[in-house]
């Protein structure tokens, strides 16, 4: 499946959401740089709260260094936006919708700011698209079918339910020392093969009784579910900032 284009509306939603988290963050980090001012430096609970932006969406985590320069972590984002994309001459809009729920272990050597990671996600998560009629006909297989009114095809694209994730990062460092700001970027890939299935309306299946339009069908959905499985992991490249206290 192939991208066609994005809709305007996405760079919008993204900016508005990164607004409101930062300024939310903003009033976050103050309370708890206030909290900090309360307590000795030498008193750091090795606690961190940050805000993430980056491929997986945005979000919020907390953070707690644990001894041997282990730290733990727990994450929550999101991400949705409307897509569109053509399969085999249909014309697919919809919705992604990611929500990612993560924990992660971080090591970091020598307490150094550069930590290895690994974890796990789990996704809630997939790609509605209801395909569009060309010329009031839906292509399925060589056969092209006339579709009436509020019939059509379906697509839906998943992802495993948990997927294990590898990275890298710089940043955090030791959360044992002073209460203060903490900046982090990470990269790392979550694993998993993704699902694909075309389903029909019931009515535009019973207006073809007797013909090839289930065998048709199950033919593109194979095609689908062939073309996205092919890709085994996801991409994560994220941004952090937080205050550690």
């Amino acid at each position: 499946m192939h991208h066609t284009r994005k809709y305007p509306t996405m760079a919008q939603s993204l900016y508005s959401r990164a607004r409101s988290l930062l300024t939310w963050l903003g009033f976050v980090l103050l309370g708890l740089q206030g909290l900090g001012l309360c307590h000795a430096q030498d008193s750091a609970n090795n606690l961190l709260v940050y805000s993430v932006i980056g491929t997986g969406g945005l979000g919020l985590g907390l953070g707690k260094e644990t001894s041997n320069g282990f730290v733990l972590r727990g994450e929550v984002t999101s991400l949705s936006k409307s897509i569109q994309t053509t399969q085999d001459g249909n014309n697919f809009s919809g919705n992604f919708n990611l929500t990612t729920t993560a924990l992660y272990a971080d090591y970091h050597p020598w307490k150094s700011a550069f930590h290895l990671s690994t974890g796990v996600n789990i996704k809630p998560t997939n790609i509605s698209l209801t395909g569009n009629p060309t010329s009031g006909r839906i292509t399925l297989g060589s056969t092209s079918y006339p579709v009436s009114a509020g019939q059509g095809i379906n697509a839906i694209i998943s992802f495993p339910t948990t997927m294990p994730y590898l990275g890298m990062g710089w940043g955090f460092g030791d959360l044992t020392k002073t209460s203060g700001m903490r900046f982090s970027t990470d990269m790392g890939f979550d694993f998993g093969k993704m699902n694909g299935v075309i389903t029909a309306t019931p009515g535009l299946l019973s207006g073809f009784q007797g013909t090839n339009i289930a065998s048709d069908l199950n033919t593109q959905s194979q095609k689908l579910s062939a073309s996205v499985s092919a890709l085994r992991f996801f991409p994560i490249i994220k941004f952090q900032v937080g205050y550690a206290y």
